[in-house]
C-alpha cells in the first residue's frame, strides 16, 4: 500500500469540535447550476425500523448504530476487482464559520488565520464532507457545513444544491429522512427540506447553540440536540414533531437543583453552564422504545477545579424513553472529566453471548481510552477494559459499577502532568461498528499522550494509529491492524462499514480506502483516494440490483463497484 506524507495537501483533516469562530463569513450564493428534481419514493416509518438493504436511510445505516449492511454481492471473493466508478461533481460548497465553537461564549475564541484551509486538530475546512450519506432509490444526499446536496448515485452528477443561511458548523454530520422530507441542523435550529427539489419547507429555531448532529427520526419524532462545547447553558437532547417542527419534549444533560444528579455539581451556577452536549446521532432500541446516546464533556473543559464532583450527566451513555424523554438509566464513562474526554462516540446495539447466555448490550470505545459493554435494559456494566495499557488518567481498580476512578495527580498541574490518552482521545466522533456476522466490534484507535498544564495542553510523542476488532463480551482484542506512521504528530481516525460479504471498509492514515477481511483483519483491496483521506461515513447500497460502496473523502464522494 502506498504511503503519502501526512503533511501533504489533502491529508486527513481532523474535524473536531474545536471548530472555527470569528472568521469572515462567506455570503451564501445561489448554486452555480439550476436545481433539478430527484425522483424517490417517500420513506415510511416502517422502513426506518428495518436494517439497511438496497438503501441507506439513516446516519448509522439502522437504528442499531452498527454501520452494518446485509448486502453481500461484493464479498471477500471479488472485492479485489472493485473499481472506482465516479467522483462526485457538485457546485463548490459555500463556507460559514461555526456556531458550535468554543469562542461562542467569549471563552477561548479562536480565529482562522488568513489563507488557512484546515489541517490538524481544531480546524475544519470549508467544503470537507464530514457527514453520513443518505441513499434512497439511487439518489445520495449529504451535507458540508451549510450546504446540502443531492447527487445521482450512478454518475455522481449534482441534482440539487441547497445553501442554508447558517449551520451547526463546518463539520455538519448530515441529514435525516422521513416521508418526502430531509431534516438538517441549520438556520439556527431544525430545517426541513423537500427531498425531491432541495426547496426549504420550514425552519424552527432551537433556542440554543446548534451542534453538528445528524437528525434521527423514529416514527414522527425528530431527535436533535442543542449546546456548546463551552458551557453557556445546560445542553440538551429534544424531540420535535416531524410534520410541524414543534418541540415535543426536552431532556437536559445537566440537572438543576432538586433534580437527580444535581448533588454531583458544586453549585447551581456551575451546573447552569455545565454543557454535556450530545452531538452524536442517537441509536434506538425498538423493543424497549429507548433512545441510547452519549453525552459530551463538562465545562470548564479541562480545568475542573471549579466543579468538584462527578458532574452528571456529562460523559455518559444515557437511555431515554423515546416518547417522553424520561431517563431510564445512565452509565458514566468519565467522572469529573478534566481532559476533554467527551463520550460522544457512536453506540452499537448488539446481542452477544456473555457467560453462556445472550445479552442485549450497548458497546463502544470511549474517547477516554476504555472499551465498554453495558446491558441496554438496565445500564449494568458488563465489560470495562483499557484500550491500551498506557491509559493512565484513572486507577487500575474500577469503581464497583465499572466506571474508572480518576487519579488526582493526573488532573491539570501547574508544572504539567503526562496523560494518556491526549484530549484527542483513543477514538473520536467517526463511526464505530459491529458486525452480527462476526460478533466483533470495530473502530480506529490511536495511542498518544498529552502534557496537561493549567494553561493548556501540549501533545507529546508520536501518535500510533490502528484498526481494532474487539469481542464485546470480554473486551479482548481479536485482531489489530497497525498503520505505518511516517509523521504521526496528531491522532487520525476513520469511520467503518461492515457487510454480510465478510468485509470491513475503512480508511488508513495515508489516504487509502481499504477493504479488510472482517474476521481476520487481512487487507483484501485498497484504493488511493484522489484528494484526501476518508472524512465522512462510508456506506453501501444498490441501484438496479448492482451493489455500490461510497465514501466521503475531502470535498468529494468517491463511489466503487465491481465491474
Amino acid at each position: 500500500m502506498s504511503i503519502r506524507p501526512l503533511f501533504a495537501a489533502g491529508a486527513w483533516i481532523l474535524l473536531s469540535l474545536l471548530t472555527i469562530s470569528g472568521a469572515p463569513q462567506d455570503t451564501p450564493t445561489q448554486p452555480v447550476r439550476p436545481n433539478q428534481r430527484a425522483t424517490i419514493r417517500p420513506v415510511s416509518a416502517e422502513e426506518l425500523m428495518k436494517s439497511p438493504a438496497d438503501d441507506w436511510l439513516t446516519y448509522h445505516g439502522s437504528f442499531s448504530g452498527n454501520h452494518y449492511s446485509p448486502l453481500k454481492q461484493i464479498d471477500k471473493g471479488n472485492v479485489a476487482t472493485l473499481q472506482r466508478i465516479w467522483i462526485s461533481d457538485t457546485d463548490p460548497a459555500v463556507g460559514q464559520p461555526s456556531r458550535f465553537a468554543r469562542g461562542a461564549a467569549g471563552r477561548g475564541t479562536t480565529s482562522v488565520p488568513a489563507g488557512r484551509t484546515g489541517v490538524g486538530p481544531g480546524w475544519a475546512a470549508a467544503g470537507v464532507i464530514a457527514s453520513g450519506l443518505i441513499v434512497r432509490d439511487g439518489v445520495i444526499f449529504f451535507t458540508s457545513g451549510p450546504n446540502a446536496y443531492a447527487v445521482d448515485g450512478k454518475t455522481g452528477r449534482q441534482i440539487w444544491h441547497y445553501v442554508a443561511r447558517s449551520s451547526g458548523g463546518l463539520s455538519n454530520r448530515g441529514l435525516g429522512i422521513r416521508g418526502d422530507t430531509l431534516y438538517m441542523m441549520a438556520n439556527g435550529g431544525l430545517t426541513a427540506i423537500e427531498a425531491a427539489t432541495g426547496a426549504e419547507r420550514w425552519t424552527k429555531d432551537i433556542g440554543g447553540a446548534v451542534p453538528p448532529i445528524a437528525p434521527m427520526i423514529v416514527r414522527d419524532h425528530v431527535y436533535v440536540a442543542s449546546g456548546s462545547d463551552s458551557g453557556t447553558s445546560r445542553s440538551w437532547l429534544e424531540s420535535r414533531n416531524a410534520q410541524t417542527g414543534e418541540r415535543e419534549w426536552i431532556w437536559y444533560a445537566v440537572p438543576k437543583e432538586g433534580e437527580f444528579g444535581f448533588n454531583t455539581w458544586p453549585s447551581e451556577e456551575e451546573a447552569a453552564g455545565g454543557a454535556g452536549t450530545p452531538w452524536q446521532a442517537p441509536t434506538y432500541d425498538p423493543e424497549q422504545n429507548l433512545l441510547v446516546f452519549g453525552t459530551g464533556n463538562p465545562d470548564p473543559i479541562k480545568d475542573a477545579r471549579a466543579r468538584p464532583g462527578d458532574n452528571l450527566f456529562t460523559d455518559c451513555v444515557v437511555a431515554l424513553d423515546a416518547d417522553t424523554g424520561a431517563m431510564k438509566w445512565y452509565f458514566q464513562a468519565t467522572p469529573h472529566d478534566s481532559h476533554d474526554y467527551d463520550n460522544n462516540q457512536s453506540m452499537s446495539l448488539a446481542t452477544v453471548t456473555v457467560a453462556g447466555r445472550p445479552r442485549n448490550v450497548v458497546t463502544w470505545i470511549s474517547r477516554n481510552g476504555y472499551f465498554f459493554t453495558v446491558d441496554r435494559t438496565t445500564g449494568e456494566n458488563i465489560v470495562t477494559s483499557k484500550v491500551f495499557p498506557s491509559t493512565n488518567w484513572a486507577f487500575d481498580q474500577l469503581r464497583s459499577n465499572g466506571t474508572p476512578e480518576p487519579i488526582d495527580n493526573k488532573l491539570l498541574q501547574r508544572g504539567g502532568t503526562l496523560v494518556s490518552p491526549s484530549s484527542e482521545g483513543v477514538t473520536n466522533y467517526p463511526a464505530q461498528g459491529f458486525s452480527p456476522q462476526t460478533g466483533l466490534h470495530y473502530t480506529n484507535v490511536v495511542n498518544g499522550y498529552g502534557m496537561f498544564y493549567w494553561s493548556g495542553e501540549t501533545f507529546m510523542g508520536t501518535f500510533k494509529n490502528a484498526l481494532r476488532a474487539t469481542d464485546p463480551a470480554t473486551g479482548k482484542v481479536v485482531w489489530q491492524h497497525d498503520y505505518l506512521e511516517p509523521l504521526g504528530i496528531h491522532a487520525r481516525y476513520s469511520s467503518v462499514l461492515t457487510t454480510a460479504g465478510g468485509l470491513l471498509f475503512s480508511g488508513d492514515i495515508s489516504g487509502n480506502f481499504v477493504a479488510f477481511d472482517a474476521a481476520t483483519g487481512k487487507i483484501l483491496w485498497h484504493d488511493e483516494l484522489p484528494d484526501a483521506s476518508v472524512t465522512g461515513v462510508p456506506v453501501t447500497f444498490t441501484i438496479a440490483g448492482k451493489q455500490y460502496v461510497a465514501v466521503p473523502a475531502g470535498t468529494k464522494i468517491v463511489t466503487y463497484a465491481v465491474k
